[in-house]
């Protein structure tokens, strides 16, 4: 199934669930009163009211309401739950007296976790049967309430935080750590997922209401439901580029990802310019503009991860399973939020804890990303130390591996031994065969040496028809012995090579280490005395003095 799909049947879930999950709060009845009347007790108790048809959500965005609670006594809480961008004044018996409160206020009960704004009622009857009068303002979609015990909310809110808490510090230290590789490895794809990781928390944060409770980030109070709004945006644009260099979209899905890029790139940071400049004043147009961009960002990401994943790019199957998920339950979080219902645990934790499973997700997608990308440069720094024709070391290759063998050569028991092979009357081979027939035939040298000395042998071409061959842990005699092996094995097994008769042969030059000895002295030892192996009549080998 597809994962819009898949999608789809877990956003209707969600939102059944929370729907259904309409339990008692502690309230009687819920009475809307007309959007007219006044802040006095006595127009409050006067004036004609409209019975609401539920009794755990306030039906409008703005306005009064007259609030029953249920029979009960002891310390009790009215809450209102997810307030955002409202301001909730509430007048509760004996005395009635007005209080005022917000989300981004500074000096609310810290006893009390920012999800709800908490107002306490009177605890003795009568006063605690008495109605409870609630006004709303700048309020965007009905928000829910209930009247609970107080010392049971507390305990609440305990958990909540304790959950909260867990997932803020995974998505932090993650970040961090991230980021860290980015200041180490400067990978933009790295510093892309921190930012969207902070981002990410950051919004978490505002839309708990705990930033504005937080030394350092509680600044953006001030900022209000306008400051949610640009983090939100930030959120899409940076998760949209992330999500872009992470499956290689603008590779795997073009056309799809140019629709990403101009709708949770540019159409998003297009929308924050009229929203941060003083003109236009109202900014009410901004929640559904914003939503329409993020969804259509959202379907265009899927969509082209998706198609990515179709095509063969593990990774994006990877962001798929990370990404459906969170888009799933925040939108289902917003669709139960928009019509008032009581968000289910599942929606109201399951939006956090699956970003945090996101983020841990995803960075093992980075972790594939790089060993990938260091399988890659390992293949190609092999390849450049090989020689293409034979697949043995080159000249830089070998002098390389002899230089690392120099500096563990004191701890061997034996040291290393160094042998210079040269193929005799090379040139006439290459002259009266073809340079394809001479190709051959240094092919079939390397089959030689994997023949003669399958084990601790490690040859290089440093030449035309001149090899090198190190052998580790091989003391004067023993490499000795191995060089007659391999002029043997050379003499016997390349007389012919692809049918034609070259009758190849080698002369060979064997050197022992030195203390001392660099990789130019050794190589010079042998290749002396490979010098002396063709003085004395070719197709023998000489050990250097």
């Amino acid at each position: 199934m597809k994962p819009v799909a898949w999608t789809a049947l877990l956003l209707g879930w969600l939102l059944a669930a929370g729907i259904a999950s309409a339990q008692d709060n502690g309230i009687a009845r819920i009475d809307a009163l007309p959007a007219a009347t006044a802040a006095d007790v006595a127009s409050l108790r006067a004036a004609p009211a409209t019975p609401s048809t539920d009794s755990h959500r306030l039906p409008r965005a703005d306005g009064w309401w007259r609030v029953q609670p249920a029979p009960g006594s002891g310390e009790r809480l009215l809450l209102v739950y997810h307030p955002y961008s409202a301001r909730v004044t509430v007048l509760a018996p004996p005395d009635y007296v007005p209080t005022v409160r917000s989300v981004f206020d500074r000096d609310l009960d810290r006893r009390f976790s920012r999800r709800a704004l908490a107002f306490p009622l009177a605890a003795a009857p009568p006063a605690a049967d008495a109605p409870v009068f609630v006004h709303v303002e700048g309020a965007r979609y009905p928000l829910q309430v209930a009247v609970r015990d107080t010392a049971g909310h507390i305990a609440a809110d305990l958990d909540h935080l304790r959950l909260i808490s867990i997932v803020l510090g995974a998505l932090g230290g993650i970040s961090l750590v991230v980021l860290v590789f980015w200041l180490l490895l400067r990978e933009r794809i790295y510093l892309l997922y921190s930012v969207t990781m902070a981002l990410q928390m950051l919004y978490l944060l505002c839309a708990y209401g705990e930033a504005y409770a937080l030394p350092g980030i509680r600044v953006l109070a001030r900022f209000g439901v306008h400051g949610i709004w640009v983090i939100a945006t930030l959120c899409t644009v940076a998760a949209s580029f992330f999500l872009l260099h992470l499956a290689e979209l603008r590779r795997n899905a073009p056309r799809l990802s140019k629709a990403l890029v101009w709708t949770g790139g540019y159409a998003s940071l297009a929308l924050l310019v009229p929203l941060l400049l003083p003109w236009p004043a109202d900014k009410d147009w901004f929640p559904a503009a914003g939503n329409l961009v993020l969804l259509a960002a959202n379907v265009f990401a899927l969509s082209a991860l998706f198609v990515a994943w179709r095509g063969g790019e593990r990774r994006a199957g990877y962001a798929l399973l990370a990404w459906v998920p969170l888009v799933s339950l925040s939108t289902a979080r917003v669709l139960q939020l928009g019509a008032g219902a009581p968000l289910t645990p599942w929606v109201e934790y399951g939006l956090p804890l699956v970003l945090a499973a996101a983020s841990i997700l995803l960075v093992l997608v980075l972790a594939d990303r790089m060993l990938a990308v260091r399988r890659e440069r390992d293949h190609a720094k092999r390849d450049a130390d090989r020689d293409a024709l034979t697949g043995i070391w080159n000249r830089q290759g070998i002098e390389r591996r002899l230089s690392s063998l120099l500096g563990t050569a004191h701890g061997m028991p034996d040291g290393l031994a160094v042998l210079f092979i040269d193929l005799d009357h090379f040139k006439q081979i290459n002259d009266g065969h073809g340079h394809a027939v001479g190709d051959a035939c240094l092919r079939a040298f390397a089959r030689a040496v994997n023949a003669a000395l399958p084990y601790a042998a490690e040859p290089g071409r440093v030449g035309g028809e001149e090899f090198l061959l190190l052998l580790p842990g091989r003391g004067e005699a023993d490499a000795g012995h191995a060089a007659e092996l391999l002029r043997a094995t050379i003499e016997r097994d390349c007389a012919v090579v692809d049918g034609l008769p070259v009758g190849m042969t080698a002369s060979i030059g064997v050197a022992s280490f030195r203390p001392g000895d660099t990789v130019q002295a050794l190589i010079t030892r042998a290749d002396t005395a490979m010098y002396a192996a063709k003085r004395a009549g070719r197709n023998r080998v000489v050990a250097a003095g």
